[in-house]
């Protein structure tokens, strides 16, 4: 009996079957294109990965990078070097592998990857394997050892962006050639290889992997507001990036840049040191509480390098109060430790030594009406001079009016080249103990404390 299908037939039915012919299409851009570069769209707030479960499954994170959810926030870095809003495997890691758990099964119909650095943490190198778990003995977290392909993964693409340039903006979008679904999936594998660097630090800074269902809602893009403004003689640049709260830019924009340029050249000149420039430039970023780590939604802001993180609902709330004088207590430790060459070569000091120097100018020099860090009766019995920030700026006071008008030049001095409490005794011919009792002594004299 003769087959009734003819070899067309069959030739039009292999084609029917066979996968969708995957196509990489990356984008590149040396400066902030808002990851809009090659024709690929922007981070998505509302894409399928911002409800899926990721999971680190070889390799570790590094411990300065943002927690796994900043992938998938849909907001993206603030600048070139903003390690808590990307991840990235730790240094000396040779890269690793994410997982990602959709809610359900998806027709997936692209997938988008953005990455943001001044170096070689900027260009991304993996392999993408899919799965929808129902394959037999499937794996869903194959060890660094184990090939995917052998555990019920199927690989998908490979991205290497390394040719498209180094320091900037990439974006990497996989689809099909003919715009259909890349498949039903579960779950997504991501197996990330790190670039070539000579000191181990080649781990990509991911800042977005979004997912997109074919059967999904319209993606809405997050919107960055962003100003740049350079003081008067072009020496400083003070980026504001008011994304998660554009309701604070006009405030921030006319009070708080302002106090700004003013101090930073200041503070510069305030406590220097031979040898080491701080920062040219200084990045505040305004940030809602819920989006800032988990051990800092609490805090008003912190920094870290030349950023300056500012708690967005501490702000809106302070905004006659404390928030300005926040900001000048971030800036001084980017004088203190904003460049490279901005640790200490020697013993690094204690905490309360650094905060208490920037609450010291905060509280006695940028806003002594406010009395923020005076000793009362019902501090008295807590205070010492190693408790930190306010208390510490006090004793500091009594330190500088008595012994020593020199003493945040000469702790920030000891910041960079090395700390010790025998600095004290040269300084003002007194142990810190000593001085402690004696501040303790005039403040309870002064409160009538028996």
């Amino acid at each position: 009996m003769k087959s009734r299908f003819s070899l067309a037939t069959l030739l039009l039915v292999s084609t029917v079957c066979a996968d969708p012919a995957v196509k990489v299409t990356t984008g590149f851009s040396a400066t902030d294109a808002g990851f809009k570069s090659g024709g690929i769209r922007p981070p998505a707030m509302n894409d399928a990965g911002k409800d899926a479960f990721f999971r680190v499954v070889s390799g570790k994170a590094d411990e300065a990078c943002g927690v796994l959810p900043v992938v998938k926030d849909g907001r993206g870095p603030s600048n070139q070097d903003d390690p808590e809003a990307n991840f990235f495997f730790a240094n000396g890691d040779k890269g690793g592998r994410l997982s990602v758990e959709l809610k359900a099964p998806i027709e997936v119909k692209d997938i988008a990857t953005y990455s943001w650095h001044t170096g070689a943490r900027a260009p991304q190198i993996y392999k993408l394997y899919a799965a929808d778990g129902t394959a037999p003995g499937f794996n869903a977290e194959p060890a660094a050892e184990v090939d995917p392909a052998t555990a019920g993964w199927k690989l998908v693409a490979e991205v290497d962006t390394r040719k498209n340039g180094e320091a900037g903006q990439h974006s990497v979008l996989i689809s099909t050639e003919g715009g259909e679904p890349l498949g039903k999936y579960s779950r997504l594998l991501f197996d990330v290889a790190a670039n070539d660097n000579p000191h181990g630090q080649g781990n990509t800074f991911f800042s977005e992997i979004d997912i997109t269902d074919a059967k999904g809602p319209a993606l809405q893009h997050f919107e960055k507001k962003v100003e740049t403004f350079t003081s008067k003689d072009g020496k400083f640049k003070y980026v504001l990036n008011s994304s998660e709260s554009p309701d604070l830019h006009e405030w921030a924009k006319v009070h708080l840049m302002p106090v700004m340029e003013d101090w930073y050249p200041k503070l510069i000149e305030m406590i220097p040191v031979d040898g080491y420039t701080p920062p040219d430039t200084i990045n505040f970023t305004m940030k809602l509480a819920t989006t800032l780590p988990g051990h800092a939604q609490g805090v008003p802001a912190f920094a870290s390098g030349n950023n300056v993180t500012l708690n967005a609902n501490f702000m809106r709330d302070q905004q006659g109060g404390e928030a300005i004088g926040c900001a000048i207590h971030e800036i001084v430790h980017v004088v203190q430790f904003g460049s490279p060459g901005g640790s200490t070569r020697g013993q690094r000091p204690p905490t309360w030594v650094t905060e208490g120097v920037a609450d010291y100018i905060r509280w006695f020099l940028f806003e002594p009406q406010a009395k923020g860090a005076e000793i009362t009766q019902r501090n008295f019995a807590s205070a010492n001079y190693d408790s930190s920030y306010r208390i510490t700026a006090n004793f500091y006071d009594f330190v500088i009016k008595k012994y020593e008008k020199d003493l945040m030049k000469k702790l920030n001095l000891a910041t960079h080249q090395g700390y010790s409490e025998d600095l004290w005794k040269q300084w003002t011919g007194k142990t810190v103990q000593e001085l402690d009792a004696e501040w303790k002594a005039a403040n309870k004299e002064r409160l009538g404390i028996q």
